[in-house]
């Protein structure tokens, strides 16, 4: 039974806005969700709607690797101050966690899901005038990029695959409009894709378009651009849609509209997966496979040169500057820690100057004062401790923003394409590639001694891990570690943003 149904008499039914900033409503008028905290406290439970979400899943996305001691209070804090905008019978504490009762289509994410997978009905049965305006429709419930304002790994998964089905509308339009031969699409397919430059299929649209409209070698320039790009920013070639419809305008082939997509599959009618697991490896309409040459090459050598820059600087300021290299590492890796030590060593460098100048001695004495041998001694440990410091943190480059990033690339790969990722060995650091991952470790293929290298993993981990994946079948999302039995939660939400799980059932390509 949906838990709306118990609050259906509530009138009027709140409606949620996550197409752009988070807004909420009741009929006309917007309700005041609180501060900011409490509006992403909300955004983590629109995104699982008619699903429980336990508490430290709430925390770890609204707070990250910087969450509150009373984690669960503040929590609950939240949701009181939510339960006081929204009615308090529509967020309820269940064993499975907290869960917002409402409608599905009181949420515009959903409203928009539901309206493209209509639109993709009316386009298969051939009506392509009103899939047309049911897609134009679809696309103005976006104000925005996805939960604008809202940071951290959830949601940054969240918007991205917003974006991707926002694309995706607009290439189905586009596909549309071709189909109604629209005079109308070439502006608003320039502006697309140079919204959206990864899509090669509103490239090809946009070729298609321009030729039909008599500008041939214009045409023929996006292509020209849009292989300088793909080979400058992602080391690959346009693929085969768009070497296709360059093939055709250069043989006159292109008179009729192009082939459309293979007909769609089924819309998702599941709810989206829960923070950590894999993304649905189907969209609601077809997507362009990303190449595995969009994984940038990676060399996994040790950074020298930022080593001897750390080294040196405090070196040569005889440690005063020793905290800078730390606030750099800091704003390159998006760890607040790093900030801690730039303060604490910033700190020291201001105490020795404070002690030099508390009880000065004259030039021409022979002995120094209490003061200022306890600022030769703080100078003393400062230079070292800090030059050494920095040398160690730069050997050691750890999870930076764009390792996180490649991640994320090597992840949206994986999600349209996973019998192609286990193929090019994506999340298999044992194997000779031309990629980097940015350390994803694939639970079902990589084996023991790369899952034992994971921050804070011990070897017995590690083994047993790759034993039970035998014994008990492979696992279907990171979080099954856990449900097993194999580690602790708290270890687990630690390295989960470096584990993936791809499908059994084929062979990576060899190595070298």
């Amino acid at each position: 039974m949906r838990c709306w149904r118990g609050v259906a008499g509530v009138e009027p039914e709140p409606r949620f806005e996550i197409l752009g900033a988070l807004r909420a409503f009741r009929g006309a008028d917007p309700i005041d969700l609180g501060p900011a905290k409490q509006r992403a406290v909300l955004a983590v439970l629109l995104l699982h709607p008619g699903r429980a979400v336990p508490t430290h899943r709430i925390v770890d996305a609204v707070w990250g690797e910087d969450p509150p001691e009373n984690g669960t209070n503040v929590v609950q804090k939240y949701v009181a101050g939510l339960r006081r905008a929204l009615g308090r019978e529509r967020l309820t504490l269940t064993g499975g966690g907290y869960l917002l009762c409402t409608d599905p289509h009181a949420v515009d994410a959903e409203v928009f899901r539901a309206e493209i997978a209509r639109a993709v009905a009316e386009h298969r049965a051939g009506r392509n005038e009103p899939a047309a305006g049911i897609v134009a429709d679809a696309l103005a419930l976006w104000h925005g990029d996805a939960l604008d304002g809202l940071t951290g790994p959830l949601f940054d998964t969240a918007r991205a695959r917003l974006a991707e089905d926002r694309a995706g509308a607009w290439e189905l339009w586009a596909q549309l409009g071709l189909a109604r031969d629209d005079p109308g699409l070439v502006p608003e397919l320039t502006r697309l894709t140079g919204e959206f430059p990864l899509r090669e299929g509103l490239r090809a649209q946009l070729m298609i378009a321009l030729y039909r409209a008599g500008r041939q070698a214009e045409a023929l320039a996006v292509f020209r651009d849009a292989r300088e790009y793909f080979l400058d920013e992602l080391g690959a070639e346009p693929g085969e849609r768009m070497q296709q419809v360059h093939r055709r305008i250069l043989r006159g082939e292109l008179e009729q509209p192009a082939p459309p997509h293979p007909a769609p599959p089924a819309p998702r009618t599941g709810h989206p997966a829960a923070p950590g697991s894999p993304a649905p490896p189907h969209p609601l309409w077809p997507i362009e496979p990303l190449p595995t040459a969009m994984l940038r090459p990676g060399h996994g050598r040790i950074p020298w040169l930022q080593v001897v820059a750390a080294a040196a600087l405090p070196l040569f300021t005889c440690g005063f500057a020793g905290w800078v290299y730390f606030v750099y590492a800091a704003v390159q890796r998006g760890r607040r820690r790093h900030l801690l030590v730039a303060a604490l060593y910033a700190a020291l460098a201001v105490f020795v100057v404070v002690m030099f100048a508390v009880d000065p001695t004259p030039v021409e004495s022979e002995t120094t004062s209490a003061a200022e041998d306890i600022a030769v001694l703080s100078m003393l440990l400062l230079w070292p401790a800090s030059a050494v410091h920095g040398a160690i943190l730069a050997a050691h480059p750890g999870d930076t923003r764009s390792a996180r990033a490649r991640r994320d690339l090597a992840r949206r790969f994986a999600g349209v394409h996973p019998a192609g990722a286990v193929q090019a060995g994506i999340g298999r650091p044992d194997l000779l590639r031309f990629f980097d991952d940015g350390g994803l470790v694939d639970l079902n293929h990589a084996p023991a001694q790369e899952l034992a290298r994971l921050p804070g993993m011990t070897p017995f981990e590690a083994h047993r891990i790759a034993l039970d994946r035998y014994q008990n079948g492979p696992y279907r999302q990171p979080a099954d570690l856990a449900t097993r039995g194999l580690l602790a939660p708290a270890k687990l939400r630690r390295i989960e943003s470096w584990l993936l799980c791809l499908p059994p059932g084929q062979q990576p390509a060899p190595a070298g």
